[in-house]
């Protein structure tokens, strides 16, 4: 295979261009949110087949701003988001639990990410500038077997991040 150089000038200038800084893979399409997580393993954390995954792109609102999210829904009954934070991830996602803190299920997770917690029937994670949100069994109204499947799908995507 033969080097071309013009890859280095594409991969200097759509930082600028995008106005992003940090571009990740994900800014180039390398990863996706459906690249997360398999159909298989969606459908085992759910306990039952799901139809494959269905990407889209979408406004995410998080505080005074929108956020634009990649999110990949295997069915009605499992879904993960991927959301590309930036340089402030660690305060937009203070901000996101801030606001969250209240709900009844509300519960911090240890051992995923750099900092994951439960609420609305969800998981959310922090890893470096990237947050997920990862939701089993949607229409079943969570608990614990949808935590402990949340939680697994979880430590999957982050491995392949």
């Amino acid at each position: 295979m033969k080097f071309n150089p013009a890859f280095l000038l594409l991969a200097a200038i759509v930082p600028v261009v995008t106005g992003s800084r940090n571009a990740s893979y994900a800014s180039f399409g390398v990863s996706t949110a459906c690249g997360l997580i398999t159909r298989q393993e969606a459908a085992a954390a759910l306990g039952a087949p799901v139809p494959a995954g269905s990407e889209k792109i979408a406004d995410f609102p998080l505080g005074q701003r929108s956020i634009k999210t990649k999110y990949c829904f295997f069915g009605t009954e499992v879904s993960i988001w991927r959301l590309e934070l930036g340089p402030t991830a660690s305060t937009l996602f203070t901000q996101y639990r801030q606001s969250l803190v209240s709900k009844d299920d509300y519960q911090t997770i240890r051992g995923i990410g750099d900092g994951a917690f439960h609420a609305k029937g969800q998981i959310a994670v922090l890893k470096g500038q990237t947050g997920l949100i990862i939701d089993v069994g949607q229409a079943r109204g969570g608990g614990a077997k949808e935590l402990n499947a949340e939680k697994g799908l979880a430590l999957l995507a982050i491995g392949r991040m």
